[in-house]
């Protein structure tokens, strides 16, 4: 019996990793990784050339913005970012400075787990979102207008067969233009 529960153990705990980079990103990607992931696609469809006109076709349906999500850990019951959050934001600041992001604006999304009642959640996850946004700004250098904030509290839960997991507090980074 002792050996079937710690081959269970076992089990559960090779999982979670995987539960936790689902979209095969770490929740702690490196500048390189965020470039990667936000950066506008290249242009796509069908080149057509008729009488020295060359025309792009095939409108396609439009596909949900670029997005990941990120471990920023702040103090507890806090906005206030910790040190290996600063790591975090500082690759992605990087990753916003660099030549493919330059111009881009994203929108920074706080998402706390389900403890707490909901207007407290969804206060502290507002408040979160603006820390990194500040952070960014002072830190970076990055202009507050390619940055805008939003809370969603709990409403959003990644694992929801476990509110309280840690996976449920996070920020989510969305391209919203290039």
């Amino acid at each position: 019996m002792r050996i079937a529960t710690g081959l269970l153990c076992l089990a559960t705990c090779l999982a979670l990793p995987c539960a936790a980079a689902d979209d095969g990103l770490s929740r702690r990607p490196s500048a390189e990784e965020i470039v990667e992931r936000l950066a506008p696609p290249a242009p796509v469809g069908r080149m057509r050339s008729m009488r020295g006109l060359t025309v792009e076709g095939g409108k396609e349906a439009p596909a949900a913005p670029p997005s990941l999500d990120l471990e920023v850990n702040f103090e507890f019951a806090s906005a206030r970012l910790s040190n290996d959050a600063k790591i975090v934001l500082d690759n992605l600041g990087n990753a916003l400075k660099s030549p493919a992001l330059a111009s881009t604006s994203v929108r920074v999304v706080g998402h706390t787990d389900a403890k707490g009642s909901d207007a407290y959640n969804l206060t502290l996850s507002q408040e979160r979102a603006a820390a990194v946004a500040r952070y960014l700004a002072t830190e970076h250098g990055i202009a507050p207008q390619r940055l805008s904030t939003e809370g969603k509290g709990r409403n959003e839960l990644v694992d929801r067969d476990d509110p309280y997991s840690a996976l449920n507090r996070r920020v989510q980074v969305i391209r919203t233009s290039h």
